[in-house]
């Protein structure tokens, strides 16, 4: 139900309760500030009040929807504005004006800027939504699948990018005939795999880099008889130094428990805040709160943090080296490549770094072909 709260002279407050009650007007509560007198009544009874000859009442406060509406009528040509410059906002971040095809061939260049306006995708247009992006970016490489490569979509602005990849297909190398597997490093073989040739080396020998590991000249008696191109894969004990540097000190990231929150709009020409951040160095926790034309709007919890800076004891020292060796190495290994060991040469510290030097045993593939 919607109320008025209704404003009287306090020395009026007996008549107009008495008013009420005569004329079946109910009172909902009262109250006293200074000479004057507050009483709350039913909007509906607010016309048959207006008919007493109380003159000198005045609505103070009204409530419900009709309080809505006052405050519309009130601040209108304000919120007229608000929603415009929301609209304007909204039109400015989702028209695209402009459709730029990057690739240095005018025929590739052409064929995109046809398809893409197949497509609807064209200057002075809606925005289109990431899922749209990619459908159109899946009809054109399959539409193409012999000229295209690889293509992407990118939206910066009020524009659409567009880098795509011409598809160059190579002539298949013929195979050469006589080849034989050599070394290409020096190590103790460990494993044999081959599936044509025959094998001059077996398990646990050591050889040398250039060394013939699977030839490809068949011999029976010690003649010649046939001439193929092998092939297999050796597998061998290989040896390296390897060095490490890194820094004494690490930076961490302390939380100081003061927390504030603001609102974020994501969009995808826009993602940042709404409100100015109270706090310089913070986490994030997002919470999104609503979803409309591609805008996502998200509650952020920002959780201020402080930069720390401490040293490393001995054993983290130790420990990081350790990580950071085996993930260089690892990057440089192939499939059924593996560490076998690794040991500590030395340890110094200069300056602000911590240098390890290391000697470590790799199993790695180090047959390759060699024609002849």
């Amino acid at each position: 139900m919607n109320f008025l709260w209704l404003k009287a002279r306090e020395k009026d407050k007996e008549k107009i309760l008495l008013k009420c009650y005569k004329n079946k007007i109910f009172v909902y509560d009262t109250k006293h500030t200074n000479n004057s007198f507050y009483f709350k009544i039913a909007l509906p009874d607010y016309p048959t009040f207006q008919k007493l000859a109380f003159w000198q009442v005045k609505v103070e406060e009204q409530t419900g929807l009709f309080k809505i509406k006052a405050f519309l009528i009130k601040y209108k040509i304000y919120l007229g504005m608000c929603l415009l410059g929301f609209l304007i906002f909204l039109f400015l971040t989702h028209i695209m004006i402009s459709v730029e095809v990057i690739h240095s061939n005018k025929e590739i260049r052409d064929l995109l800027y046809s398809e893409l306006a197949m497509q609807g995708l064209k200057k002075n247009t809606w925005q289109k939504s990431f899922a749209e992006l990619a459908q159109i970016k899946e009809n054109i490489l399959n539409k193409y699948p012999t000229k295209l490569e690889w293509l992407e979509i990118e939206v910066k602005g009020m524009k659409y990018i567009i880098r795509v990849e011409e598809r160059k297909i190579m002539p298949q190398e013929e195979e050469p005939t006589k080849c034989n597997i050599v070394a290409t490093k020096s190590g103790i073989v460990k494993k044999l795999i081959y599936s044509k040739g025959e094998a001059n080396v077996k398990t646990n020998d050591s050889v040398n880099k250039g060394d013939i590991l699977i030839t490809g000249t068949l011999k029976k008696d010690e003649e010649t008889k046939n001439t193929i191109c092998a092939k297999g894969n050796v597998y061998a004990e290989v040896w390296y130094r390897a060095t490490v540097k890194m820094p004494l000190k690490k930076e961490e990231n302390i939380l100081t428990g003061k927390t504030r929150f603001n609102i974020k709009l994501k969009n995808n020409n826009y993602n940042d805040f709404l409100l100015r951040s109270r706090i310089s160095n913070y986490e994030e926790e997002n919470y999104p709160l609503f979803t409309f034309f591609g805008n996502t709007i998200s509650l952020v919890k920002q959780k201020e943090i402080i930069k720390k800076e401490s040293l490393y004891s001995d054993e983290q020292l130790d420990k990081e080296a350790d990580n950071l060796l085996e993930t260089k190495i690892k990057e440089t290994l192939e499939e059924k490549e593996t560490i076998i060991t690794k040991k500590v040469l030395a340890k110094t510290k200069e300056d602000d770094t911590f240098i390890v030097s290391y000697f470590v045993v790799l199993l790695e593939q180090i047959g390759e072909q060699q024609v002849f």
